[in-house]
């Protein structure tokens, strides 16, 4: 597919495919979410013109979707800018969200941390079967802070959703599919153009059907253990 850029902020690009927006995260060496970072990528998702029926979110760093939050920031701010920083992640994560469109996070590499909470805010999550995924936070002292532990649990359910975030374990993206944390495969190199394939799909259908599914299915609670 072939789309034309219409925007970039720094360490994002941002691109249009007929009615489908994509959001290229783009800042080597890992996508770190540092406080820039995160602000480029919400200025992206709020620079996405009217008409957009979908929105995808990808990677241009070989082998990484994002590796998470700033850490070292973490560790040296005061407890003032650790509250404007995850105001912040919840901010931009909770915008992808309430951007008004289905969003469709295409995970080719390791999403850990923070890169996960922002998968999570999407609708779907595209994953090659070996990528890692994981919420490692817990076994760092901190929490996901950015609105992950809500999500997940809405995603997998109370028990699958407990293990990953007490644990910290890295699970693949075969297994993200098999406990709903993902809901389609692709071929390493190929996760990208499966995403911008599927969101041209939802955008092709009638747009009230999909706002109208789109609200109903993020208003639904988990169920069971």
């Amino acid at each position: 597919m072939s789309g034309v850029a219409f925007g970039r902020h720094p360490g994002v690009h941002v691109g249009l495919y007929d009615a489908v927006a994509e959001i290229v995260m783009d800042s080597a060496p890992v996508n770190a979410f540092d406080r820039p970072f995160l602000e480029a990528v919400g200025e992206a998702l709020a620079s996405v013109p009217a008409g957009t029926r979908a929105v995808v979110v990808s990677s241009a760093v070989p082998r990484i979707f994002a590796a998470g939050g700033d850490i070292p920031y973490m560790a040296r701010a005061d407890l003032a800018d650790q509250v404007s920083y995850v105001e912040l992640c919840q901010q931009v994560y909770g915008a992808f969200e309430q951007v008004g469109v289905p969003t469709i996070a295409a995970v080719d590499g390791a999403c850990l941390g923070g890169g996960l909470e922002l998968a999570l805010s999407c609708d779907i999550r595209v994953v090659a079967p070996g990528v890692r995924l994981g919420l490692p936070e817990a076994t760092l002292g901190i929490l996901a802070g950015g609105g992950a532990i809500h999500r997940i649990v809405r995603a997998v359910g109370q028990a699958p959703a407990r293990d990953l975030l007490l644990s910290g374990r890295r699970i693949t993206g075969a297994e993200a599919v098999d406990i709903g944390l993902a809901s389609r495969l692709a071929e390493p190199g190929r996760v990208t153009t499966a995403a911008l394939e599927l969101a041209a799909e939802i955008a092709a259908a009638d747009p009230a059907a999909v706002a109208a599914v789109t609200r109903a299915a993020r208003s639904v609670l988990p169920v069971g253990p």
